[in-house]
């Protein structure tokens, strides 16, 4: 049996469909005789052979749209083909009637006050009701009517006239094409719901979906696998009955995604995420994922392993920040803010004074903390490659690329954190693409045409005043505002002299436990050091001081040349230093970063106070 089965309710309909169906090389169409109750029976028939779309007409069309589920094509009745048959009656008929289901009738009222002679209309219900429909019309005394060929039947043996309506040959081909429209889209979304089994059955969460009735349309292996049932046995039944622990039939009723539910299901603990699926602002459905806990875990331990093995993984948090000061109590209270937010975070402050430790630990302390943490020194990187190392580059992009391309940054550190160290030393010609990436939130790589869609947090650094390198025409105006939304000034060491004992007593017990040595101990003498030393290098410079003392036993060498040196000589200009320093940045602080307001209150230029700033 083919695809499309046209059953004809009449001779006209018959041998029109075969003419159309020759004419226009329909190989999938078949045309069967058909009317009432026995188009039904040949429809059940047609349908047992395999047929997939029926199309008829009237009565026909009707019994066979309630009575299969496969879809069925009306061939249409409107008011031109009553009126077509119309035209066909004797003049001396006078009293009319048109007889019908209302998709015959529909239409006709429209036009039958064009048509000088009395005609009625009778709507039918269902085909039992017409002998008695007929016979008390007749009692009205009509004695003539227009329907179908069953219509026509039973007019005929109560004694009556009956005209047949016929069907136009475009009326019945446009509903052959149609039938043919539905097929193909039939087809299409067969292939579709194949596509999409065959994909839920090959990852690695269990899925359950139901429609908007609650019946389970997927249901893939591991489903199976988790639930111990088989995908036969769920797909077709209702989900309460099929999985009544799960919150999927609560989902279609209220709306209302249910996500990282803890459930224990045949002695496995699993973690369902139900989402409800909408289409024009109604539930049409819901879907419901499942993991294993304990895969979950597993999984999370590999990947975090791997990032590991690649670097892209932030190690510290802020319980790892040591201080006493006041002022780093504050600073990360500050950060701790701004890690809940996705918003660009840049940091600032000299050299040394431990600008990553911050990034890593907002990045740890942020709901991207499960992703990668990828951080870069722009000053390190040749400003010709740095267009290929941030965004990535396709294979044959420039000589001595990989075969194979590469990945940039951007799209290593998908999902998590980017820190762009040093960002005041990107060449300024490239500081443009930089921002239409921050704006767009897309990559091209070299080399290539494809928009690549990245998901990242950015947090940048710079030891220079990036206010004062956009006065200058150094930085980009609009790239500043894009990074400089929420700003941590992380303090010089001399800024926080409170810091510096417990600093020192932390980097001693470091490199001591390192190198399997005793751990030197600081006396009053060598602690007085250290606290009126002049760190130009900040936390680093006394990283360096304590790793030098553990390896050589003690502070001697210090005190001798080191400690003296500094302290005599440079004490007196790193107390005015300092003093310059704090009231230089307090003064910005006060002005909200308002560089010439800051120059104003201080009585000094902006292009003095932009270079002392840099100096420091």
């Amino acid at each position: 049996m083919k695809d499309i089965v046209v059953i004809a309710p009449i001779e006209n309909i018959y041998t029109t469909a075969l003419d159309i169906v020759r004419h226009q090389d329909y190989d999938n169409v078949e045309v069967v005789m058909g009317s009432m109750s026995e188009g039904v029976t040949m429809a059940k028939w047609v349908v047992e052979q395999g047929a997939k779309i029926i199309v008829t007409r009237g009565g026909t069309y009707q019994l066979v749209k309630e009575a299969f589920r496969i879809p069925a094509v009306e061939i249409k009745v409107d008011a031109y083909d009553i009126v077509e048959t119309y035209s066909k009656i004797p003049d001396h008929v006078d009293k009319i009637a048109v007889v019908g289901y209302d998709n015959v009738v529909y239409g006709f009222d429209v036009i039958k006050d064009l048509i000088n002679k009395e005609i009625k209309i009778i709507e039918l219900q269902n085909e039992q009701e017409t002998h008695e429909i007929i016979l008390a019309h007749m009692h009205g005394g009509i004695f003539n009517y227009i329907g179908d060929a069953n219509i026509v039947k039973v007019v005929k043996k109560l004694g009556c006239n009956g005209w047949v309506i016929q069907s136009r040959r475009d009326t019945i081909h446009t509903a052959i094409k149609e039938a043919n429209q539905i097929l193909s889209a039939s087809l299409e979304e067969k292939r579709r719901v194949q596509q999409m089994v065959i994909t839920t059955d090959f990852i690695h969460d269990g899925v359950v979906s139901i429609d908007e009735n609650g019946y389970i349309v997927i249901f893939n292996k591991r489903a199976e696998e988790i639930f111990g049932i088989s995908k036969a046995k769920a797909i077709g039944k209702k989900s309460k009955s099929i999985l009544p622990a799960i919150k999927l039939w609560k989902v279609l009723n209220d709306g209302k995604p249910r996500l990282s539910e803890v459930q224990q299901v045949s002695g496995v603990t699993i973690t369902i995420n139900c989402v409800p699926i909408i289409v024009d602002e109604k539930v049409k459905g819901a879907v419901a994922t499942f993991q294993e806990i304990t895969e979950l875990q597993r999984m999370e331990r590999s990947i975090r392993r791997k990032l590991n093995d690649k670097g892209f993984v932030a190690k510290h948090t802020f319980k790892d920040i040591v201080y006493r000061s006041k002022l780093m109590a504050d600073r990360i209270k500050t950060a701790r803010k701004y890690a809940k937010y996705d918003t660009p975070v840049h940091l600032c402050g000299p050299s040394g004074v431990g600008k990553e430790l911050f990034c890593q630990s907002i990045h740890n302390a942020s709901p991207r903390a499960s992703g990668p943490f990828v951080a870069i020194n722009c000053a390190a990187i040749a400003p010709s490659l740095i267009e290929s190392e941030l965004f990535g580059y396709v294979e044959g992009s420039f000589t001595g690329a990989s075969r194979k391309g590469k990945m940039g940054i951007f799209e290593l550190a998908h999902g998590g954190t980017l820190f762009l160290d040093e960002i005041s030393e990107l060449p300024l010609d490239f500081q443009s693409r930089l921002l239409r990436v921050l704006q767009e939130k897309e990559v091209i790589r070299v080399g290539g045409s494809k928009l690549i869609p990245v998901d990242v947090r950015i947090i940048t650094a710079s030891n220079r005043y990036l206010g004062g390198m956009v006065d200058e025409g150094l930085f980009r105006r609009d790239l500043f505002f894009r990074i400089n939304i929420l700003t941590l000034r992380i303090p010089a060491l001399s800024e926080r002299p409170e810091d510096i004992p417990v600093l020192a007593e932390m980097l001693l017990k470091k490199y001591a436990d390192k190198y399997g040595v005793p751990q030197p101990e600081i006396s009053p003498q060598v602690m007085d050091a250290l606290m009126k030393y002049n760190y130009s290098g900040n936390v680093r410079e006394l990283e360096g001081i304590a790793e030098k003392a553990v390896i050589l036993g003690g502070f001697d060498e210090f005190l001798r040349k080191d400690g003296p040196r500094r302290t005599e000589t440079s004490k007196g200009k790193r107390d005015i230093k300092h003093l310059e320093l704090v009231t230089m940045h307090k003064t910005l602080e006060e002005t909200g970063g308002n560089m010439q307001k800051t120059a104003e209150l201080l009585g000094i230029s902006r292009t003095t106070l932009w270079r002392r700033l840099n100096r420091h």
